[in-house]
């Protein structure tokens, strides 16, 4: 037996060192600046390495464009990502060091060829692409580093430009990009960290199909009335059930964060209802104040800042409720205004109001979205937004599910939940309510509390939410079109 497994082990052993001697052999494409790029093998597969000597503390984009004979194996075509991490990569930057990106691949057994690398606009090196039959992916990632100076950001004068290698002809893209198939102890608030709803697996899932638009089109943004509660017209598969939604979905998601000295850590969910105002809940901006707010419109990818049509705005006025009162749902709104949006696009898109006459929802589905916990055991923001449907209920009936909600459940709240383990947690605090009705989406509340216990959510009880139709006339007067 231990002969046998010896010799098991030995051609195991002979195997893996073949396979590293023919991947080590296999010829990669040249590189156009070695000084900036380098492909790497983990003995098995390769990625690359994008070194930038100098990045400009502030925005800095990075942009490759790779090639690969034959057609896409996959739906993955490719990421730009700070390496070993984001933070160690902000750290080098203000420290004036080299910054490094790692570059995934399609197929990473077989390295596409580099043909462009820039940073800021500025094209670092180029290259052409392989003959037809061929295909290419445009990679891009945006680094933000602001140094913080008291409750002010500053950065610095303009990109810091590296010398330009030019040798071949720049090659001409003329193909479109592809598209690939708590109140206290025993409730949740808003994390200080930087969330999928935990889904059932007896749930079912419906999908349908949507027309192929141009995602990028614009539209002026002043007739909100034609707009509003309008779902983005995205090549994409629509899932009910408390799954992942896809970006332009829910195009008045607004994803907020509060600056801290080594960058932005992600706060709260917001919704769009305006192209100057932004709505979310008081309670997350307890120790906050306006300059220490970034609004991010279009997000979707947390973890990326490489997608197009991202809006970025800081706020002018931070409106609380003034019957706002710590640890209670009543009144838990807060209004952000902003320097007005130009463009709404597919991504970018507010939400329709409710009447100021609507009758409590009792028995209605509504559905709540955001980038919360994505379970108890995964104390960590979702890098995608979920959606789920819930069930709103009586007032009575959420007082008679627990003692905790004798102090908080009053007629401006809102009781919604389906006590299966689905629902917002822990970082999708200031989301919407959301209502759909005539084909438009509707604001109704906003999320406030639920239960929970050392960062955990109890999703089978209900959960709170600020009814926003109690405080429309308050809403209406503080909204700027």
């Amino acid at each position: 037996m231990c002969s046998a497994n010896l010799h098991t082990l030995i051609f195991i052993c002979s195997i893996s060192t073949l396979l590293r001697s023919a991947i080590a052999q296999l010829e990669i494409p040249p590189i156009a600046c070695p000084e900036y790029f380098r492909y790497v093998s983990d003995g098995f597969t390769y990625y690359g390495l994008i070194t930038l000597p100098q990045v400009a503390v502030g925005r800095a984009e990075v942009r490759a464009h790779f090639c690969q004979r034959g057609l896409p194996t996959s739906g993955f075509h490719g990421r730009i990502s700070p390496y070993p991490d984001e933070s160690t990569v902000v750290r080098n930057v203000f420290n004036h060091q080299p910054a490094t990106f790692r570059v995934d691949f399609d197929n990473p057994s077989n390295p596409p060829k580099l043909t462009l690398l820039s940073l800021d606009g500025n094209d670092l090196c180029l290259s052409s692409d392989y003959p037809p039959p061929n295909s290419w992916s445009k990679l891009f990632y945006q680094l933000y580093t602001y140094k913080a100076g008291g409750n002010s950001i500053t950065i610095s004068n303009g990109p810091i430009r590296l010398r330009p290698i030019d040798l071949d002809p720049r090659p001409n893209y003329y193909q479109t990009d592809p598209i690939y198939p708590p109140f206290g102890p025993n409730f949740f608030r808003n994390p200080s960290v930087s969330n999928k709803f935990n889904t059932p697996t007896t749930r079912s899932t419906e999908v349908t199909r949507k027309p192929t638009v141009n995602t990028n089109s614009a539209v002026a943004s002043g007739d909100l009335a034609g707009i509003c509660g309008k779902e983005g017209n995205v090549v994409r598969g629509f899932v009910y059930g408390g799954d992942e939604v896809s970006r332009g979905q829910f195009p008045w998601l607004t994803a907020i964060y509060n600056k801290v000295p080594d960058g932005l850590n992600f706060k709260c969910g917001g919704t769009l209802i305006s192209r100057r105002t932004v709505i979310s809940a008081a309670h997350c901006f307890n120790d906050l104040k306006k300059d220490q707010i970034v609004l991010y419109f279009g997000r979707y990818n947390l973890q990326s800042y490489s997608e197009d049509s991202i809006v970025l705005r800081e706020v002018k006025q931070l409106i609380i409720h003034t019957d706002y009162v710590i640890n209670q749902p009543n009144a838990d709104l807060a209004l952000l205004q902003i320097e007005a949006l130009e463009k709404f696009s597919e991504y970018i898109k507010p939400i329709c109001l409710s009447e100021l006459d609507e009758s409590p929802p009792v028995g209605k589905t509504a559905s709540v979205i955001g980038w919360g916990y994505k379970s108890e055991e995964e104390k960590n923001i979702s890098s995608l937004p979920k959606v789920v449907d819930v069930k709103v209920v009586s007032n009575g009936d959420c007082l008679s599910s627990s003692e905790a909600f004798q102090t908080i459940v009053t007629d401006k709240t809102i009781c919604a939940g389906n006590r299966d383990g689905t629902g917002p947690c822990i970082g999708d605090s200031g989301g919407a309510l959301m209502l759909f009705r005539n084909n438009r989406w509707v604001l109704r509340g906003v999320v406030s509390a639920g239960h929970s216990s050392h960062y955990h959510c109890d999703l089978f009880q209900y959960v709170v939410y600020c009814d926003t139709v109690k405080y429309m006339t308050w809403i209406r007067q503080n909204l700027l079109d």
